[in-house]
């Protein structure tokens, strides 16, 4: 029983860094190459990176996702970025605290999915690649929010299931 439970966590594990690897493929690598990343972010220039700032990021909560909602016609831009975004750190949520094979709790979770985000984010921002957006680390981290809190209501249904069966 017990090498059915690490070959069970071996998966979920190999599952978790395929699906780091696919959301470092959406979110940096969608138009550049890890090497063209690494190479702007090496010719950072400071002028650069003011207009970025200045023309391409939100730091105002809520700007960018009240703009998609209400001043958006195209309800596909609406349902990509935003659902997207949500959609994008649900196994986050549900994976991470299953393969640390501790309880990780509410706050931890929520604090772990922010960084990433945030990191995601500021690589972004410091590459050119892409645009920072606070909108994204508060729809990243809500979207982690869901996976822990599916993986919580499984995992009640199952103690609950088992329990009648017992």
């Amino acid at each position: 029983m017990e090498n059915r439970f690490r070959a069970i966590r071996v998966a979920l594990l190999f599952i978790f860094l395929v699906y780091l690897l696919l959301l470092l493929k959406v979110v940096l690598f969608k138009v550049a190459s890890p090497l063209t990343v690494f190479e702007y972010m090496l010719k950072f220039n400071l002028v650069d990176f003011k207009r970025n700032v200045n023309l391409g990021s939100n730091f105002v909560p809520f700007k960018t996702i009240s703009s998609y909602i209400f001043h958006t016609a195209n309800q596909n831009i609406v349902i990509r970025n935003v659902m997207g975004n949500l959609i994008l750190f649900i196994p986050f949520g549900f994976l991470l605290p299953v393969i640390t094979g501790r309880n990780l709790n509410f706050v931890s979770l929520m604090t772990i999915s922010f960084l990433l985000s945030l990191v995601l984010e500021l690589i972004q921002l410091f590459s050119r690649i892409g645009s920072f957006d606070v909108d994204d680390l508060i729809l990243n981290t809500l979207g982690a929010l869901i996976g822990f809190i599916t993986l919580n209501v499984i995992t009640k249904i199952i103690r609950f299931r088992t329990k009648t069966i017992n």
